[in-house]
């Protein structure tokens, strides 16, 4: 009997996270969540000790990961004048070292599957936006270590690639703070911006993460694949 793949999704219990639970589970696999709250693994990704002991308890569960999707994140808008070094060091914490501590910690396992990874940029570290230089900083951060980390882990047959979604309709400015009602113009702004005409659903970035961790994508490594309703061509 084939035994069942599985795959790890950090900030799996919600937004962009969860619909990537909920497409690689139609693609065949056991699906992991591991979230700071809410996910079957309790774990604060920017906390690599917390990160290590669900990595343990994961593979000591199921024998074994064949593809890991960190799309734990979190969003702030801070002009860096304003912004306090808690704000800065949460931002980088969460965003570019939760992605560096998880993909450390399952890295032997990926490499004994030859597995794949798939990492969760931003469309903002390609076209920053005002209060967003320590968000931006660190999905930056997340390219450029996926690139690297695609390098460093090609030898064993692991594939790297990062996807980098524009405005996706979810709560994740709301946590952070948002007005609801600020929030809805922003879709309704963004919507209108975009060449396709229409934001991103999480489901658009989950079809991208199940491509790039099928088979289909066998000779793709290291790249970041933009998903963003052609917001790139208008520098959005």
């Amino acid at each position: 009997m084939t035994k069942q793949p599985v795959a790890v999704v950090t900030g799996g219990s919600a937004g962009i996270g969860k619909a990537v639970g909920n497409r690689l589970r139609a693609e065949g696999y056991r699906v992991v969540s591991l979230s700071r709250q809410g996910g079957e693994y309790r774990a604060d990704v920017s906390d690599p000790v917390a990160v290590d002991a669900a990595a343990a308890q994961v593979l000591a569960d199921t024998g074994g990961v064949d593809a890991l999707v960190t799309c734990a994140g979190i969003v702030g808008r801070e002009h860096l004048a304003d912004a306090s070094p808690e704000h800065i060091a949460r931002q980088v914490g969460v965003n570019l070292m939760g992605t560096m501590h998880a993909c450390r910690a399952f890295s032997a396992a990926l490499t004994e599957s030859r597995g794949t990874i798939v990492t969760m940029s931003s469309s903002i570290a390609a076209s920053p936006q005002h209060g967003t230089s320590a968000y931006a900083a660190a999905k930056g951060g997340v390219e450029a270590f996926t690139k690297a980390l695609a390098l460093e882990l090609a030898p064993g047959g692991v594939r790297v690639n990062a996807v980098r979604p524009a405005l996706v309709e979810s709560r994740i400015w709301i946590n952070a703070g948002m007005d609801p009602k600020k929030y809805r113009a922003l879709l309704e702004q963004r919507a209108a911006e975009y060449p396709l005409g229409r934001v991103g659903q999480p489901e658009d970035i989950a079809a991208a993460v199940a491509f790039l961790v099928s088979a289909e994508a066998a000779w793709i490594t290291g790249i970041v694949l933009p998903v963003d309703g052609g917001g790139g061509l208008v520098g959005k």
